[in-house]
């Protein structure tokens, strides 16, 4: 299950998840905000920034697997309120 829906991200958020990876390329994380905060197809936003469709799906799939370790983080914690 994906943690990010595409085009359904705000852009502090997606800043917030960048600000955990090593992720340095300003084309990269151009199109990562491209895809998950506006709703660029993953080819479309790769072509506007001007990367390789491949590493694209490389991040998006890092940044997906990141968000997916928060979640389960928050639903440790919310356990842990209502407990």
């Amino acid at each position: 299950m994906n943690a990010l829906i595409t085009g359904g991200e705000s852009f502090e958020r997606i800043a917030l998840l960048l600000s955990l990876t090593k992720i340095t390329s300003e084309s990269i994380r151009g199109a990562l905000t491209d895809y998950f905060v506006i709703g660029h197809s993953r080819t479309v936003a790769a072509a506007l920034n001007g990367v390789d469709d491949k590493n694209l799906a490389k991040a998006i799939k890092r940044l997906q697997r990141i968000a997916h370790i928060i979640e389960q983080i928050k639903q440790l914690d919310l356990g842990k309120i209502q407990g």
